[in-house]
C-alpha cells in the first residue's frame, strides 16, 4: 500500500467530509488517520490515506479536485514519505503536559512560546488559539498540548516560559495533563 496526505481547506459547509471520504473510498483508499477543525468559519482537515497503487493516486487527485471545484475547497494531495526523522526514529520518553496562555494578543506570541518549547526539546502535539483582540485577558486564550521529555528539568522550562510571560505581559500555566484533567473535572 502507498500512502498520501490530503489537506482540505475552505469555508465550512455540511457535507465536506462526506464528499471527500466518499471519493477516497470509491478510489480504493482507506483513511488511516484524520484530523479536522474549524477556525471561525474556515474548515480544515488533514487525512493520511492508504491507496492500493501509485497509478490510482492521479485518479484520486483528479476526483478530489472536482469535489474541490464543486464545493469551493482547496484540496491538495501529497505522497507521504514514510521515512522518519531522527527524532521519531529514537523518540525520548515523554510526559504529557498542558500549557495555557492567557493575555492580550501580541505579535510573535506563538513564535516565542514555540521557540522556547523547542529549546527544551518539547514537542507540540496540538495547539488551539482563540484571539478575540482587545485587552481582556480571557478574550485571548491558547492551549498547547505538549510532550515533554522526562529528562527535561521542569523548573528550568517553567522559568524560561515565565520570562516570556513577563516580557509579553501574559500568563502561562504549565500542568501535567493528569492534573489539568483532574482540575477540569472538579471545576465542572
Amino acid at each position: 500500500m502507498n500512502k498520501v496526505l490530503i489537506s482540505v481547506l475552505g469555508n465550512d459547509q455540511p457535507g465536506i467530509m462526506a464528499a471527500v471520504a466518499t471519493v477516497i473510498t470509491e478510489h480504493g483508499g482507506n483513511i488511516e488517520n484524520l484530523s479536522q477543525t474549524l477556525l471561525k468559519s474556515v474548515f480544515g482537515a488533514l487525512l493520511l490515506v492508504s491507496i492500493p497503487q501509485d497509478a490510482q493516486r492521479e485518479q484520486l487527485h483528479q476526483a478530489l479536485q472536482q469535489v474541490g471545484q464543486k464545493m469551493r475547497l482547496a484540496i491538495h494531495l501529497d505522497i507521504w514519505d514514510q521515512q522518519l526523522p531522527p527524532w521519531q526514529e529514537n523518540p525520548p520518553e515523554v510526559q504529557p503536559y498542558i500549557l495555557t496562555v492567557i493575555g492580550p494578543d501580541r505579535r510573535g506570541l506563538v513564535a516565542e512560546i514555540a521557540t522556547q518549547l523547542a529549546h527544551h526539546g518539547v514537542n507540540i502535539t496540538q495547539v488551539q488559539a482563540i484571539f478575540k483582540g482587545g485587552n481582556k485577558p480571557m478574550d485571548n486564550l491558547m492551549v498547547f498540548e505538549v510532550d515533554v521529555p522526562r529528562e527535561t528539568v521542569m523548573q528550568e522550562l517553567r522559568d524560561d516560559l515565565q520570562q516570556v510571560a513577563e516580557r509579553l505581559d501574559i500568563e502561562i500555566d504549565t500542568q501535567h495533563r493528569k492534573i489539568f484533567e483532574s482540575v477540569s473535572n472538579i471545576s465542572n
